[in-house]
């Protein structure tokens, strides 16, 4: 099964005569495809509140293809530049891997994505994708929520044959887009928790509109809400984190006051950033959390209270580096042989190195790199390497990675070791006020044949908090 709910607001700010208005489909009695509980429940939710604070609401039911597309180019006909535009979707979707799919209810069951693609409308293509008609009409700034079980709704058949992917493809976020998933990479949305759970709304559903009611501001409203969610998931061992990708370049307050005693950009900094700071174990990240926020003295004594509980730092007796390496709280990998156990801690040593906010960057690149490498691709020298990680830290003076030790894979044939690790990043720069944080999956090959050195590295990010 794939549900998805989807929250479209666009909102174009300074205009006095802009119009706000709502068009909400929820899809649950499918002809052919799996039916679904709560998508008419959780449209009813978001009109009530939509239309309480003050939109212009249409609300759509069960909506074969026809009855869809009429729909929404009636909605795109009333847009006018300056309206605040929600569009909301609850019903099956799929993903080809790269594009997303809202899937009217007359929709069959196929094995061909050719087909599928037919009986589906495109949440975001480039060319006629709602999000590019809504764009079309000089929306200035976008937000979309994406509460989806991230499932193929035509059958296994499908997936098999076309590759289908688990899970809504990433949409790439343009400057003042804020989008939200409900739930990261790879995870199942949830409709309830359980047989016994009689709530009315998606798990998703309930704790963002309420969080969105009684705030009003969208940041605040989604980092609640994520905390809240994978709280409530993990009560029946279910693994479900909402992401989101923030590109909002003024205030995301979507109605009422909001916090009006507070900079909004405080708020999205304290609130967003915690929340990806509050399970680290790197004293890298804690402490540029605490020299981002030293005005915020409540976030700031929480981020040294965890700083405190940390093994003592240790210095580095690697006379290649004059950096000091902070102990690792998990234990060594175990039964693994000496050479991949080399390699996993030179891994950790490099990444250490460029979590440095100004490291040097020629003796970084000599101790750590070969004279050729393969760099993202390419056939590099050491100095096209220095090149490119002094624009890297240029761009991004404050920078901190931490290696998801579960998730880490060595293997080595003699002195050629391979690895595979999922990193957590953050970067922020302050002269452009901007902030990149996320996982990203590197990949890294080290020769081992004499002192340690990466001869090929890549890596891709996978989600952006």
């Amino acid at each position: 099964m794939a549900r998805i709910f989807a929250l479209l607001l666009i909102l174009l700010p300074g205009l006095a005569q802009a119009v706000e208005r709502a068009l909400i489909v929820g899809n649950d009695d499918y002809d052919t495809l799996p039916s679904l509980l709560k998508a008419q429940e959780d449209a009813d939710g978001y009109t009530e509140l939509l239309t309480r604070r003050g939109f212009e609401v249409t609300t759509v039911y069960n909506a074969p293809m026809a009855q869809m597309r009429r729909q929404l180019a009636g909605f795109y006909e009333t847009i006018e530049p300056g309206d605040t535009v929600a569009f909301i979707y609850s019903g099956h979707g799929w993903s080809d891997g790269s594009l997303n799919y809202l899937v009217p209810t007359d929709a069959e069951i196929t094995a061909s994505a050719a087909v599928a693609v037919e009986m589906s409308i495109p949440l975001k293509n480039g060319v006629n994708g709602i999000l590019d008609n809504i764009a079309a009409r000089q929306a200035h700034l976008t937000i979309a929520v994406v509460d989806a079980c991230r499932n193929n709704p035509f059958g296994g058949n499908l997936s098999r044959a076309v590759g289908v992917t688990r899970g809504l493809a990433p949409v790439e976020p343009a400057q003042g887009t804020f989008l939200i998933y409900s739930a990261g990479a790879g995870q199942a949305a949830l409709d309830r928790l359980g047989d016994a759970d009689t709530q009315e709304f998606s798990v998703f559903t309930r704790f963002f509109l309420r969080n969105l009611d009684e705030t009003g501001d969208l940041r605040q409203a989604t980092i609640q809400t994520r905390n809240q969610v994978q709280q409530a998931a993990n009560i029946i061992g279910a693994d479900q984190r909402p992401a989101y990708y923030d590109e909002l370049s003024g205030t995301s307050c979507l109605f009422g006051d909001c916090d009006s005693a507070r900079d909004d950009g405080q708020i999205k900094g304290v609130i967003e950033e915690w929340a990806f700071v509050q399970n680290s174990k790197s004293r890298v990240v804690l402490n540029a959390f605490i020299n981002k926020w030293g005005g915020e003295p409540l976030y700031v004594a929480l981020a040294q209270e965890i700083l405190e509980s940390l093994p003592v730092i240790q210095a580095s007796n690697d006379t290649q580096t004059a950096f000091v390496v902070p102990e690792r709280t998990t234990a060594p990998v175990p039964d693994t042989s000496a050479q991949e156990t080399r390699a996993l801690n030179f891994t950790r040593l490099n990444i250490r190195y460029w979590s440095q906010n100004a490291p040097n960057i020629q003796a970084g690149v000599s101790a750590f790199y070969a004279d050729q490498i393969t760099f993202y691709g390419k056939d590099w020298t050491q100095e096209q390497v220095m090149t490119d990680k002094a624009g890297f830290i240029e761009r991004w003076p404050v920078r901190a990675y931490d290696i998801d030790e579960d998730s880490t894979r060595v293997s080595c044939q003699g002195d050629i070791c391979s690895i595979e690790a999922k990193i957590v990043f953050f970067a922020y720069a302050q002269s452009r006020a901007a902030t990149s944080r996320g996982l990203a999956q590197f990949s890294y090959v080290i020769d081992l044949s004499g002192e340690p050195k990466i001869t090929s590295e890549t890596s891709s990010v996978l989600e952006r908090y």
